[in-house]
């Protein structure tokens, strides 16, 4: 049998939801005791303190349970996922952890996929909107470096205040460009993303959203890693890491991706999509 970093492994959790329930179960199928790691499973939504095994590898599943798990002993190797990249930052910076033992597989996709899918979708769009909020906003140079590689101008408007949407949005719409959604707490809600889509859909936008619900609510298309395939990638990053290996790779996005496109919306906005394979592949193709 062989030896792996860490025999045990705690996956910390802080609530239910359909994607963590999902993560939780593949992971425990990725990681079984025929590896010689014994997974356990701690859900903390109390927000008190945690008791966590000694020699453990903690996978934190949500910011929250990330955030509680910045308060364990430094010498506690942590994994976070299902993790915005902004949320991590700011979690390892409060924290004053070292990201070699405070890691996590980003929520986000990297823009040059996210471009990658505008791309192959859209072979002749060499512009397009982006709502830009408190917390994406700083993304803003990253997205523009990724833009250039792919020959694209983006035309970034910012939302600091809720009030402040609408307006902003309709502005894009003048120009008829497409909308790219980029995760922001301030402007892509559950309560604003019917707004968003049916403001759109009206001005005969298409918009490329950043989940697999997005996409199926009404934008044309999404990447996105599903909960099975960060669980996946966790396993992986366990299993590759050999015994007395204390450091952990730094964060990242997921290598794994998958896309959903919704072509009854596509259709009513007359867009001819290739089959989802002739997408995908020319996604890897484009993102190298």
């Amino acid at each position: 049998m062989q030896a792996y970093a860490w025999s045990n492994v705690t996956i910390l959790t802080t609530n239910d939801t359909t994607a963590v329930s999902e993560f939780v179960k593949q992971l425990k199928v990725e990681i079984n005791e025929q590896n010689g790691i014994k997974v356990n499973v701690s859900k903390n939504d109390s927000g008190l303190s945690i008791n966590i095994p000694k020699d453990t590898l903690v996978v934190a599943v949500g910011t929250q349970a990330l955030s509680y798990a910045g308060n364990l002993d430094e010498s506690t190797p942590v994994i976070g996922v299902l993790v915005p990249k902004s949320s991590y930052e700011s979690i390892l910076k409060e924290s004053e952890r070292s990201p070699d033992r405070f890691s996590a597989i980003y929520l986000d996709q990297p823009f040059t996929r996210q471009l990658a899918l505008i791309r192959a979708i859209f072979p002749n769009l060499y512009t397009m909107g982006v709502l830009l909020g408190p917390v994406s906003q700083f993304q803003s140079n990253d997205l523009q470096s990724a833009a250039k590689k792919f020959n694209m101008e983006v035309n970034i408007r910012l939302v600091n205040k809720a009030d402040e949407l609408q307006s902003n949005l309709e502005k894009l719409m003048m120009s008829k460009q497409l909308l790219l959604a980029i995760p922001d707490p301030l402007i892509y809600t559950r309560e604003t993303a019917q707004t968003i889509l049916l403001t759109t859909y009206r001005h005969q936008t298409p918009v490329i959203g950043f989940s697999q619900s997005y996409a199926k609510s009404g934008a044309v298309a999404a990447v996105f890693s599903s909960p099975k395939q960060f669980a996946s990638e966790v396993a992986n990053t366990i299993k590759q890491l050999p015994k007395d290996h204390v450091t952990l790779p730094l964060a990242k996005a997921a290598n794994q991706f998958s896309i959903e496109i919704n072509r009854q919306v596509a259709r009513s906005l007359d867009i001819r999509i290739a089959d989802d394979a002739v997408i995908y592949q020319q996604m890897l193709k484009d993102e190298k």
